[in-house]
């Protein structure tokens, strides 16, 4: 019952006729979830990545001058038996340009920088590593609204490479 609530309100403001992102709105907040497969290095170490974002975005010209953060969780895979699983945690912060093409479809770029911790069990102890880099990638996507899907294969530049091929799926305010 309280799934099919919740599900009715969502389908309410999605299709409702919010003025988000308009050119005569010069500021506007959304809310996104993502998800992704991670690529390179990190598929050898995770299956799945997964999290809530935070977007801000600022009209100019044509599009929106973007700046995203939030928490992303990686799932972690079992490599061999018995070795201990290390749970990762990324905590982007990327400015971009949202360039609107053609009413509803845009494309994307964003660089930034991304603080990426892993945590594991050791004797009895929860013990965390951390590390950062630059981080970067193209997204294209489509508007209604204030609903917006997009697809982004982002780039992590830290020693060993790899990255995030990802969906997200955001709110605009």
């Amino acid at each position: 019952m309280k799934l099919s609530i919740m599900l009715a309100a969502i389908f309410t403001l999605c299709v409702s006729n919010i003025m988000a992102q308009k050119e005569t709105k010069p500021l506007s907040f959304g809310l996104g979830v993502e998800a992704g497969a991670p690529q390179g290095a990190f598929s050898d170490l995770y299956s799945l990545a997964a999290g809530l974002t935070v977007r801000f975005s600022f009209h100019a010209g044509p599009g929106f001058i973007t700046l995203t953060t939030g928490a992303v969780g990686y799932d972690p895979k079992t490599i061999v038996v018995g070795q201990k699983k290390k749970v990762g945690l990324e905590i982007p912060v990327r400015a971009g340009y949202k360039y609107i093409i053609h009413h509803h479809f845009f494309v994307m770029g964003e660089a930034g920088y991304a603080e990426f911790k892993s945590y594991f069990g050791q004797e009895g102890q929860l013990v965390s590593t951390s590390t950062g880099s630059f981080i970067a990638g193209p997204s294209v996507g489509v508007q209604f609204n204030a609903f917006e899907i997009s697809v982004r294969d982002e780039l992590n530049f830290r020693s060993g490479g790899g990255g995030v091929v990802g969906l997200r799926l955001g709110f605009n305010f």
